[in-house]
């Protein structure tokens, strides 16, 4: 069986070598045990350029018949019957001819392997070469993987709350960050080595590397073992899997997908969506920051506003993303004053939007009303209601043209459309776009 290419320093390098050895992508691929097609993308997107040290670098000089480029042409011609631009030396034909190019118009590039390496011309070749070197390209993949990883997507008030958790226990009482996380995993809900580089970042109020122990006396670097456990103990019990067994056991129950709508850069205001999969019914609520406090005002709200029964019958059953906001499951699932369990919260596994997929579909709705990168900060909640409402009055193929929020008046209690005061549309009245809420 045939893999997918798996980017590691010995397939760089032994791709490097099979450049040379092999005539064709399929016998370098079998070789590998690799994709083809996979295969020829990645000697494509890696190859680099590299630009001759002649005077006339364009790709296609052999084939060119250009003369006179220059108002004034210095060029003395090797033949006087020839005055073509190809054989200057002197003038600046490359800057002031429109047809010009560096990629070279040669078929060894063309085809396999897509690159010079191993060419038998390339000593006295005066085209600008491209290249494929093993180095550089795992340098650029070591860049590609880690670059995303970077920064942090907690807030201010994730920082403060991790601060008055771990002051106490470092400072006076003097406790290991190892220790911290046996007893209280659940509360941190970020992993050690995330932890560590906020310390070191100066991100967490009132804790430096100097106040943890042996910490200053070691290196800073740490590398996670492959056997070690993950920290989100919050995900025990509540993956996609337990998903699939609880649903099977209750095929019945009304699940909802939950995710947020993300605001423009540098704006912390977001919208909370809630999809009712039966119905296809869609809420929404803006929040000021994506957090797991805000979160939990908006479901302490929604329990006021429907009742401790009509909430548990509702929201039965809750299907979300890894995403911070909701790494706080209690607060959603369990009564504050009783302490009861009202409801079941679920994750998706990591990178698989798809698992939850008609409320990304849904979103496509709602992202014509309010377009990828608007400030979700100058509108107010009134007007995500009016929004709502054309979005749940737009008939749906998957129900066989009907309307959500008709479709929604037979499974879901009225308080539970009022939560977004939804109010039918007229279909030709229907607008999903932003002049909606000018």
């Amino acid at each position: 069986m045939i893999n997918y290419l798996r980017y590691d320093q010995q397939m760089v390098e032994s791709i490097g070598i099979g450049l040379e050895q092999y005539k064709t992508a399929t016998e370098l691929a079998m070789a590998l045990g690799v994709d083809v097609s996979g295969l020829i993308k990645h000697i494509k997107k890696h190859r680099y350029l590299n630009e001759t040290a002649v005077f006339n670098k364009c790709g296609r000089k052999k084939q060119c018949h250009i003369t006179n480029v220059c108002d004034k042409c210095p060029y003395t011609p090797y033949r006087q019957d020839s005055k073509e631009c190809a054989y200057c030396h002197k003038s600046n034909c490359n800057q002031k001819c429109s047809l010009f190019t560096k990629i070279p118009q040669c078929d060894k590039i063309k085809k396999f392997p897509y690159t010079c390496n191993g060419c038998s011309k390339i000593a006295y070749c005066h085209f600008n070469h491209f290249l494929y070197d093993p180095q550089v390209t795992w340098k650029n993949i070591l860049l590609e993987r880690s670059n995303p990883r970077k920064g942090t997507h907690a807030d201010e008030g994730e920082f403060n709350r991790l601060s008055k958790l771990f002051v106490p226990l470092i400072k006076e009482k003097h406790q290991s960050l190892p220790q911290i996380f046996l007893t209280h995993k659940e509360e941190i809900r970020w992993s050690y080595p995330t932890i560590l580089k906020f310390i070191n970042d100066g991100l967490i109020p009132g804790v430096k590397n100097i106040d943890l122990t042996k910490r200053v006396r070691y290196p800073a670097h740490y590398k996670k073992k492959q056997d070690e456990p993950t920290n989100y103990a919050f995900l025990t019990n509540r993956t996609y899997d337990d998903f699939v067994a609880y649903i099977s056991d209750n095929s019945f129950m009304e699940v909802v997908e939950m995710d947020t709508v993300l605001s423009c850069k540098n704006v912390n205001t977001c919208l909370l969506t809630l999809l009712f999969r039966k119905s296809n019914f869609m809420l929404a609520f803006l929040l000021k920051s994506k957090s797991t406090t805000e979160v939990e005002k908006l479901f302490r709200w929604i329990r006021s506003e429907l009742g401790i029964e009509l909430y548990q019958k509702t929201f039965a059953c809750i299907l979300t993303d890894n995403g911070s906001e909701f790494a706080d499951p209690k607060s959603i699932e369990f009564d504050d004053e009783t302490g009861v369990r009202l409801c079941r919260l679920f994750y998706c596994d990591p990178g698989k939007s798809g698992q939850k997929g008609k409320i990304e579909k849904n979103h496509v709705e709602l992202r014509k009303v309010f377009p990828k990168g608007c400030d979700l900060s100058v509108f107010n909640q009134n007007q995500v209601n009016i929004a709502l409402s054309h979005v749940n009055s737009t008939p749906r193929g998957i129900l066989n043209g009907n309307y959500p929020g008709i479709i929604a008046k037979v499974f879901l209690d009225e308080k539970v459309l009022g939560l977004n005061e939804y109010k039918f549309v007229d279909p030709d009245s229907v607008n999903l776009h932003p002049n909606l809420l000018k």
